[in-house]
């Protein structure tokens, strides 16, 4: 568990987890649930392309036009062709990375401890151009209307130029006494930017020059005990049909209105790894290890599944018919897409699985999971 040397010292995801269970130990066994195999998972390949992804940092695989594009702490930035996962190019940057990659046009957008944030060429990663922010970026940046948006960990948002990497405007808020050290990256769409804050609020800002539009409260935070009121957005929003979803840790999931900021719906729920957003349902991975599925409508829950309770697990992704999170046990999970049953648990690593699942465009419909020790491993429902 993270120590709390200050109390502005940031917590972990997993740390909080230990703090909120009275007596539990950091040793205290993973739960291995019993699934009866229903699906037949292959492991297509498997290999090392980074090394260890510490967690708290932003370095989700990202998918684009048949690449994987992967960073780690150690400064190195890759892309590998997806169907062969052989190396296409990789870069070596002078200092510890602690967000990207993000591919956004022909550039590749990586960030460092020290608030040093990079544009690289997505051809041959060769480096563009550098800005220099306040301080560690702990989330992955946007780009919306030749606008990079990168948020720093004291709280403050930067818009740059894409071309450039020239200051553009910054939004500041100020940052609770105790958070998660994870912050949730910003959801871009059009003209617009919503960034979920640390507090449980929700702003919408101009992409030209910072303003802010509108605020919500998505969650009051409540609680005797600077714990116990932790109420951090700190998944992704998803902006979608004219509305924004979002949801808070010890929080609410919410939908609210994009134009006004006012509320549509909302659902006590807490997750830190996020939600997916699938037709008319929302996948939602909780805090407790629960998988929930929900009407984007209403809110109403559809199913609940919860053998895997107690794990701590990774956003959901959508791969046919199934929803695919990773856990802290080191197993990928297969649940049905139509009523959650656990189909499978694939045995992967002895580290856990805190990075998003990448599922890529390519015909043979390969799923690709990164460990904590940047082991990345291609998997298909055979």
């Amino acid at each position: 568990m993270a120590r709390l040397r200050t109390i502005k010292q940031a917590l972990l995801p997993g740390a909080v987890l230990v703090a909120l269970s009275a007596g539990c130990s950091l040793q205290k066994p993973l739960p291995e649930p019993q699934v009866e195999e229903k699906i037949d998972v292959e492991v297509v390949r498997s290999s090392w392309p980074v090394g260890r992804l510490e967690a708290g940092l932003a370095f989700d695989p990202y998918y684009a036009d048949g690449q994987i594009y992967l960073a780690d702490g150690r400064g190195w930035v890759k892309s590998i062709e997806a169907e062969q996962a052989s190396k296409r190019w990789l870069r070596k940057l002078d200092k510890p990375l602690s967000a990207g990659p993000k591919v956004a046009g022909e550039k590749v957008f990586v960030a460092d401890r020290k608030g040093g944030f990079y544009a690289l060429n997505r051809e041959d990663g060769e480096p563009l151009w550098e800005a220099q922010l306040s301080s560690e970026i702990l989330a992955e940046p946007r780009m919306t209307r030749g606008v990079v948006i990168a948020r720093a960990g004291n709280g403050r948002l930067y818009g740059l130029d894409a071309e450039s990497g020239e200051r553009l405007w910054m939004f500041e808020r100020s940052v609770p006494p105790l958070t998660l050290r994870q912050r949730s990256a910003p959801a871009v769409s059009g003209s617009s930017v919503v960034v979920g804050l640390e507090g449980g609020r929700l702003v919408a800002l101009d992409v030209t020059d910072g303003s802010v539009r509108w605020e919500h409260t998505l969650s009051e935070p409540r609680g005797r005990t600077e714990l116990e009121r932790m109420r951090d957005i700190a998944a992704e929003p998803v902006i979608d049909r004219g509305a924004v979803y979002a949801v808070a840790y010890q929080g609410e999931l919410a939908a609210v209105r994009m134009a006004t900021g006012s509320s549509q719906w909302s659902r006590s729920v807490s997750s830190f790894s996020g939600f997916l957003l699938d037709n008319e349902e929302i996948y939602l991975a909780g805090t407790d290890g629960r998988v929930w599925s929900f009407d984007r409508r209403n809110g109403a829950t559809a199913w609940r599944q919860e053998k895997l309770e107690g794990l701590s697990l990774t956003r959901p992704v959508a791969y046919g018919d199934y929803l695919v999170v990773g856990d802290n046990a080191g197993y990928v999970n297969w649940l049905r897409l139509r009523d959650g049953e656990l189909m499978a648990r694939t045995r992967l690593s002895s580290v856990p699985i805190e990075r998003t699942p990448v599922v890529t465009s390519a015909e043979d419909g390969l799923v690709w999971v990164i460990d904590s020790r940047g082991r990345i491993t291609a998997l298909r429902v055979d």
